[in-house]
């Protein structure tokens, strides 16, 4: 069997399960089989494949035709500028965290150039419900001067972040803590960064079949979906220098709560900033 046949049979395979992105992802799925780069199905589409390689690019395909997603099966999600190693013990990093990262560097930015030292050093950077790390990896590659911190509440997914940091040369430059919201953390920041979960448990299961297979300790954000959240805004202010900053992910439907949460906590300046579909993600507030 050829490249151009293999990828003719797993577009079929995809598109019979309902994988919307059955294109995108059967190529992805037989480059990762092969070992190869996505360039070579074009230019060596009539080469044979090994059979072994064809049975384990078959087994992929029906793992993803079983609603499990493609970042999972192959370890791998790009997130701007770095790919990280995912698995089930953190969330897929999706396209709108990006929006998180751009506000915390505006941030970042506006304080370094507001300060009287001018060291850079001076600006410390929490990012809360770290995950894989993705946030607050990224902010440190982008911002090398900046001190990071990163914390979750889940062990696995604190290893799954260490393994990004080994990754990207980073793993002696951010300071990982275990901690329910900030029960084990005692320092101070500039920044709060959070991806909290934000999702109504009721809703869990409405989302899509392959969301349902991301770890739940991560979707599930209480009744209302607000509950983490709640706490993160609650104990900021102890937790910032003053004039510090908070960012927070969450769905548009929430953002009007959350600006009354952040007004109780002492926040002002209170921003939303949209999506790559226009939609409000994240919100900021500062001035504690």
């Amino acid at each position: 069997m050829t490249l151009r046949e293999a990828g003719n049979e797993g577009r079929a395979v995809l598109r019979r399960a309902g994988v919307e992105s059955y294109a995108a992802d059967s190529a992805l799925l037989l480059t990762h089989a092969l070992g190869i780069g996505k360039h070579e199905l074009l230019i060596d589409a009539e080469k044979e494949i090994k059979k072994h390689d064809y049975e384990n690019y078959k087994t992929l395909l029906a793992r993803r035709s079983n609603n499990e997603c493609t970042a999972y099966i192959t370890n791998k999600k790009e997130f701007r500028f770095l790919e990280f190693y995912v698995d089930k013990n953190v969330l897929v990093p999706r396209p709108d965290t990006e929006i998180l990262v751009e506000a915390a560097l505006d941030s970042i930015d506006e304080l370094f150039s507001s300060k009287k030292t001018k060291t850079k050093t001076n600006i410390i950077v929490l990012d809360m419900c770290t995950g894989s790390g993705a946030v607050g990896l990224s902010l440190k590659y982008e911002r090398p001067f900046i001190q990071v911190y990163a914390s979750d509440i889940s062990a696995a997914a604190l290893e799954t972040a260490k393994k990004n940091a080994s990754k990207h040369q980073l793993q002696d430059k951010i300071f990982f803590l275990q901690s329910d919201v900030y029960e084990n953390i005692t320092q101070r920041f500039d920044i709060i960064t959070a991806n909290a979960p934000y999702i109504p448990c009721g809703l869990i299961e409405t989302l899509q079949a392959e969301a349902q297979n991301e770890p739940h300790i991560a979707l599930d954000g209480g009744k209302d979906g607000l509950e983490i959240i709640s706490r993160v805004i609650k104990g900021a202010k102890k937790r910032l220098f003053h004039g510090g900053h908070i960012f927070l992910e969450a769905s548009p439907e929430q953002m009007e709560k959350i600006t009354l949460l952040l007004k109780s906590a002492g926040f002002a300046d209170v921003k939303i900033y949209k999506d790559l579909s226009g939609a409000d993600r994240v919100i900021g507030g500062g001035g504690v």
